[in-house]
């Protein structure tokens, strides 16, 4: 197949894209339970690379609220916030990327941000749904240019957007709050060329 096809959705979604091996899917807050029983599982792996979250983030009613942002957010065309399952297991969740701030007229651009499970990590699943995500993004959104910004030090990351053929653009200076303090970043990005002309 190419990258994505766009399939019906799974159940409790609102989009979902299928690649070879994994489903990307827009959910509704019926998904709080398997979200957060994902990110509980990965609260440790994920705490080097993500803001700080307090216990409460972790509860399944916090869950089912940011669920419900995530979806007003796509309703207002903000954010399209994928939530990563296999195709033989589709309703349990291994990550998440998500493109958000979008941003129309002379920018229309946004950023991403991903995550996995850290005991998946390594096996090009990341790699599969960024470069089905971004594609999406370019194909039908139409977006102009995506950001990625990366710690240095963070190397599978590195590794990934540059693979899903995103080009270092600079290096941001305590650029943004992680894990309790604010981190260096290495700013990438990648640009539609069927978006080239202002229209």
């Amino acid at each position: 197949m190419d990258k994505y096809q766009v399939v019906p959705p799974l159940k409790g979604s609102v989009l979902t894209l299928q690649t070879d091996r994994l489903y990307l899917s827009v959910c509704k807050p019926s998904w709080c339970k398997e979200v957060t029983k994902y990110l509980q599982k990965n609260r440790a792996y994920h705490k080097p690379y993500q803001q700080t979250h307090n216990d409460q983030y972790y509860t399944v009613s916090e869950q089912r609220e940011y669920l419900k942002y995530d979806l007003k957010d796509y309703d207002r065309n903000v954010q399209v916030p994928f939530w990563i399952t296999r195709i033989d297991d589709p309703y349990h969740v291994i990550g998440r990327v998500s493109f958000y701030s979008i941003m129309r007229g002379c920018m229309n651009s946004c950023f991403v941000g991903y995550h996995l499970d850290e005991d998946l990590v390594g096996k090009g699943y990341m790699s599969e749904a960024l470069s089905a995500g971004v594609d999406c993004m370019f194909r039908y959104f139409h977006l102009h240019r995506i950001q990625a910004d990366v710690m240095p030090t963070n190397e599978r990351s590195l590794a990934c957007v540059k693979s899903c053929g995103f080009k270092e653009m600079g290096y941001n200076e305590k650029y943004m709050a992680i894990d309790g303090s604010y981190k260096d970043h290495v700013m990438f990005a990648r640009l539609n060329p069927a978006v080239e002309k202002v229209t």
